[in-house]
C-alpha cells in the first residue's frame, strides 16, 4: 500500500518538477544558488523534492508547488550552513552512532529501509542524498550539544511547571524536553547567525 501511494506522489512530484527543469535533463546539473562557495544545484534541488515528497506522504500539485519548491531551496541553504560549521569543529560520529540515528529516523518516518531503498530505485532517486541528509543531521546534532549541553540548565521550577501542565510525564522526562527546547533555540539562534553572515547568491 505505500508502494502504491509513494509511486503516485512521485508521479505527481515529476509532473510538477517539469515547469521547474525545463524539460532539460542535460541542465540538471545547472547551478541554482550559490551559498558561500557551496553550491546547490538542479538536481539536488528535485532529488530532495522527491524524497521530502516520500517521507512525508504528501502531493504537490499546482497550488502548493511553489511554496514547497522554496521550502526545499531554503533547507538546502540551511543545509550548507551547518556543513560548513560541522567542517570547522570537525565533527565525525562512529557507525553505532550513525546506526542509531538512521533507526531513530526510519521510526520517525514509519518506513524501514528496505522499503525506502526500493522506493528511491524506483523512482530514480539517489538514495546516497538521504545518507548524506543523515549524516549532516547527526553531526549537527553534536556540535549544538557540544557547543551548548554544558552552558544550559534547567531549573525545579520549569521541571514543577511542566509536570504540573503534563501529569502523565516523569520529571526526569520533563527535564529532558526542556533541555532539548533550549539546545533547539541555540540550534535556530546559531543557523540565523550563520545566515546572516553567509553570501548567498540566486542564479
Amino acid at each position: 500500500m505505500i508502494f502504491t501511494i509513494s509511486k503516485k506522489i512521485i508521479f505527481l512530484v515529476l509532473f510538477y518538477i517539469t515547469s521547474f527543469a525545463y524539460g532539460d535533463e542535460g541542465k540538471s546539473n545547472r547551478i541554482e544558488v550559490l551559498v558561500n562557495e557551496s553550491v546547490i544545484t538542479k538536481h539536488d534541488i528535485i532529488q530532495r523534492l522527491k524524497i521530502n515528497s516520500i517521507l512525508n506522504r504528501f502531493q504537490i500539485n499546482e497550488s502548493n508547488y511553489n511554496q514547497l519548491l522554496s521550502a526545499i531551496i531554503d533547507e538546502l541553504i540551511v543545509e550548507k550552513l551547518k556543513i560548513k560549521k560541522i567542517e570547522e569543529y570537525e565533527i565525525n560520529f562512529d557507525k553505532d552512532e550513525f546506526k542509531k540515528h538512521e533507526n531513530i529516523f526510519f521510526s520517525s518516518v514509519n518506513y524501514n529501509k528496505e522499503d525506502l531503498e526500493e522506493l528511491f530505485s524506483i523512482n530514480d532517486i539517489n538514495y546516497n542524498y538521504l545518507i548524506d541528509f543523515l549524516e549532516v543531521d547527526l553531526k549537527w546534532q553534536k556540535l549544538i550539544y557540544g557547543l551548548y549541553l554544558r552552558v544550559s540548565s534547567v531549573t525545579e521550577q520549569e521541571v514543577s511547571d511542566l509536570v504540573s501542565k503534563n501529569p502523565e510525564i516523569s520529571r526526569e522526562t520533563a527535564t529532558d524536553l526542556i533541555l532539548q527546547r533550549q539546545l533547539d533555540l541555540k540550534s535556530i539562534k546559531l543557523i540565523s547567525d550563520l545566515r546572516d553572515e553567509a553570501t548567498i547568491e540566486y542564479k
